[in-house]
This record gives C-alpha cells, sequence and structure tokens, in this order.
C-alpha cells in the first residue's frame, strides 16, 4: 500500500463542460503509469461512457503531459480538476466500475469536483454528504415506520454509525416532516434540556433560554417549546440521540418526571419520536431506575442497527482508499479482503487513517500491514463500547456473561458461519432465555444473521476479538 502519485505524467482526461457556462467545469484525469494500465484504462472508459451516454457535455482527452492541460482545453478549470491512478481501479468488474463510478459522474455533472469518502475526513466525526456510507435500506426502513406514524426505538452500539444515520434521516424527512435531534447526553438536568428546546423553538440563544426555564419552570417551557416546532404543516420529529445515558445523569425521580413531561407534551403537539442509543432503554429504565417507561416511551418500535451489508463492504471499501488517496498493491487486496472491512465504520476509519500516516513514511507490504494491525489492535479504545457492554451484563450475571464471550469465541475463531441453534445453546439452558440473550448479542455485537446461520460481520472486530482472547486467556 502506498499514497497516490500524482506526479504521474500522462493520462485520460474525463471532462464536463456546463452547456450555458462552459467556463464552469469539473474534470477527472486517470493517469497511467505502463502497460499494466491499459486494458484497465479501457474498462474504466468502457464504464463511464455507460454512464455518459448521450450527454454531450462530457469530453475525452488524451493528456500527453498534465503539466500542460491547457494545451488540452483552455477552458479547463483547475480546481475542480480530480486525480486518481488506474492502479486504484485495477481488479474491478465492468459492473463494479460503473457502481463505483457513478457517484463521480454524478458530482461531475453538477460541475463539482469529483470527491470520494475519506478515512481521514471522517474518522471520529459525524459523516455528512460523500462520507456517509451507504445505510440506505436501513434509512428506507426508518421513514416508512416514521410515516405510518409508528414511533421508533433505534438501538446500535457507540461506533457503529448510528449518529450519521441520525443525520442523514433528518435530511430525508425534509419537507414532508419538521425533524429535530438532540444529543440529550451532554445536557447536565432537566432545565438545560427544556431550554434547548426553547431555544430551537424561539430563536433565542441558549443562556436566555435557561433563564427563562428558571423563571417560569421547565414543564412549562419544555410544553411550550413543543408546541411552538409543531406549528406549521407538517408534523414534529423529535429524534432524542442517547436518551438512557442522559436518564442515567438525571437518576430515577427527574427521569420519570422528564419521561412523563415529554410523553404528554409530545401528544399534545401530534409529535412523533424516534429515541436512539447503545444501551437498551426499556430494560435500563426497569433495571437501573426502577421505573415504567410512560405512553409513547414504553410504546417504542424497536429497530436493531445491523452491520453494513456485506455485499457492498468490498466496494465500500475502494470507495474510502480512492477517497484518502490510498493505493493498494501486489498483496494488498486479498490481506485487505480477509482483515479489514467497513461493517463497522468506526475503528475501520481509524485503521485506514492510521494507515495513511504510516504510508506517507513509506510503502506497506502485507507483511507491514499485519504488523501495523497488530499494534493497533493492541492499543486501540475503538471497542471500548462493546467491552463495556459486556461488563454491564458481567454485573447483571456473570454466567450469563460467560456465555455471551464464549458464543463471540467461537464466531471469532470460525472461518464459515456457525447453526443459530448452536450459539443459543451456549447462552442459555432454558429456550426463552436463549432467545433473549441471542437477540442481545445481535443487537449490540457486530453479527450477521441470515435464516439458521451467524457469523461475525466486522473481519477487523474478529481479529480484535482474536487479540482479546490472546491476551485475556
Amino acid at each position: 500500500m502506498r499514497p497516490r502519485n500524482e506526479s504521474l505524467r500522462t493520462g485520460t482526461l474525463l471532462a464536463f463542460f456546463e452547456r450555458e457556462n462552459p467556463r464552469r467545469n469539473a474534470s477527472v484525469l486517470f493517469l497511467v503509469e505502463g502497460a499494466a494500465d491499459i486494458a484497465p484504462m479501457r474498462d474504466i472508459e468502457s464504464a463511464c461512457s455507460g454512464l455518459i451516454e448521450g450527454d454531450d457535455c462530457f469530453q475525452w482527452h488524451i493528456v500527453a503531459n498534465q503539466l500542460e492541460l491547457e494545451s488540452v482545453d483552455s477552458r479547463l478549470d483547475a480546481a475542480g480538476l480530480t486525480r486518481f491512478e488506474v492502479a486504484e481501479l485495477h481488479g474491478l468488474s465492468q459492473a463494479e466500475l460503473r457502481t463505483l463510478l457513478a457517484p463521480a459522474i454524478a458530482q461531475l455533472r453538477k460541475a463539482e469536483r469529483v470527491r470520494f469518502p475519506s478515512a481521514t475526513r471522517a474518522e471520529g466525526s459525524v459523516a455528512r454528504g460523500i462520507d456517509f456510507l451507504d445505510r440506505e435500506d436501513e434509512l428506507m426502513t426508518l421513514q416508512r415506520l416514521i410515516e405510518e406514524g409508528r414511533n421508533v426505538l433505534l438501538v446500535a452500539p457507540r461506533r457503529s454509525g448510528k449518529t450519521s444515520l441520525l443525520c442523514r434521516l433528518e435530511e430525508l424527512l425534509i419537507p414532508r416532516f419538521r425533524p429535530l435531534r438532540l444529543d440529550v447526553e451532554k445536557y447536565r438536568n432537566v432545565d438545560a434540556f427544556a431550554a434547548e428546546l426553547e431555544a430551537r423553538a424561539s430563536g433565542r440563544r441558549f443562556i436566555e433560554a435557561l433563564k427563562q426555564v428558571r423563571n417560569q419552570g421547565w414543564r412549562e417551557v419544555l410544553t411550550a417549546a413543543l408546541q411552538e416546532l409543531s406549528r406549521g404543516s407538517v408534523p414534529l420529529v423529535l429524534i432524542l440521540d442517547e436518551l438512557a445515558w442522559y436518564l442515567e445523569h438525571l437518576g430515577a425521580e427527574d427521569g420519570r418526571a422528564l419521561l412523563e413531561a415529554l410523553d404528554w407534551a409530545l401528544r399534545k403537539a401530534g409529535a412523533r419520536l424516534v429515541v436512539a442509543g447503545s444501551l437498551d432503554l426499556e430494560r435500563f429504565a426497569r433495571e437501573q431506575l426502577h421505573l415504567q417507561l410512560p405512553g409513547m416511551f414504553g410504546a417504542l418500535h424497536r429497530f436493531p442497527l445491523p452491520p453494513l451489508a456485506r455485499p457492498r463492504l468490498a466496494l465500500n471499501l475502494r470507495r474510502v482508499l480512492l477517497g484518502t488517496g490510498l493505493v493498494l498493491e501486489q498483496g494488498d487486496l486479498e490481506w485487505m479482503a480477509d482483515n479489514v472491512d467497513l461493517a463497522m465504520p468506526y475503528p475501520a476509519l481509524r485503521f485506514l487513517s492510521h494507515l495513511a500516516s504510516a504510508a506517507r513514511a513509506g510503502a506497506l507490504s502485507p507483511a507491514a500491514l499485519e504488523r501495523e494491525l497488530v499494534d493497533y489492535l493492541a492499543s486501540t479504545d475503538a471497542f471500548a463500547e462493546l467491552d463495556e457492554q459486556l461488563k454491564q451484563a458481567a454485573q447483571r450475571d456473570p454466567r450469563t456473561a460467560e456465555g455471551f464471550e464464549l458464543a463471540l469465541d467461537r464466531l471469532a475463531s470460525s472461518s464459515r458461519p456457525l447453526d443459530v441453534s448452536d450459539m443459543k445453546a451456549l447462552l442459555h439452558a432454558d429456550p426463552t432465555k436463549q432467545a433473549e440473550h441471542f437477540n442481545w448479542l445481535v443487537e449490540y455485537f457486530p453479527l450477521s444473521v441470515q435464516g439458521e446461520r451467524v457469523e461475525l460481520a466486522s473481519r477487523l472486530f474478529q481479529r480484535y476479538w482474536r487479540a482479546r482472547g490472546d491476551m485475556h486467556p
């Protein structure tokens, strides 16, 4: 693996010129290094031609020397030019190339510079726009549930792309709904939560809204703010991220009071509710706060967020490598396929970002990539949330947690899917408890279930769990 070499002299240019204003244009230059790039370049041209067929705003050019691009077309906008090496697209079929390059062609049609998701840009932050890795099926399901008037509980481990999904959901709900997303774990008390709603409803500063809360009382302000936010021709959708963590901070008395007030106010406003988090809200409320969830909160439609769909993992990885500027060399693709995917985006993006830094110091062979991965897995905190879930389970019932760990051990050591019934048998003797514990494992860990077969969806987590077992025999 090595960084992209944008200094190669020759290549093939695909440029888009706006019909009304040709000075507004964008282009992509596919750089070639040697004879090995000739056939792949033909495949790229064929794939792109199928995507731009009949559009005379696109032009192909042979570039003998990219330092003299003005001789190709004096109108070319240098700021709209993106460079890739043909080597970055080796090994892809025509169908894969069309799928991979279709978003690039769509960007060119808007006279925008071509961009792909970048590990260095997306790592540790909310993935927006081009950096959002496809969750189209999940987004369609969430939209459908909301349109049907259902209130939803989205359950997913931290660092699994949940917040990025919620941000994308916000964008898609407009203009049919008025979505309002709050990361509630950052509020310290009910006054702060009510003040945030008032600030969003009135456009006032948070400090001014907080003063109003302390003068009038948080219940009154909360109710009035939700009424104001619900005014208009489209329903309000209140999205509460990490509600369980916030309730834990509030404690049982304030938590119960907040949920009851929110339930009443949301019903009165005709609003819809999406609650998201890495903790099971119902179990947490019952076991930690000793309260029964009221009204809407007690009737949420449960939607566990699955790992990214396996059929698109390889192409998504290639998209991220393109966006990060990393070129796979001999043996790298096989190593990546065996060890890294984006089923859990956060840890994978962190590792790829690390590789981008390491590759700048010198090309990485498959053996070097292996050493980098071993070091990363030994030091990363990217899977800390999953370890915390097991610790919480162990505090509730050590024998149950042992069953979880044994099931994960079996899955991590297997190179093929295992029988669901065999996994359930490791978790409990009672069939009802087996199903309950298995569902918990699927919700909080990257498991893929197809019919009666189950496997770990994330190769990176599989390597992590194996390494964890070596460290803690």
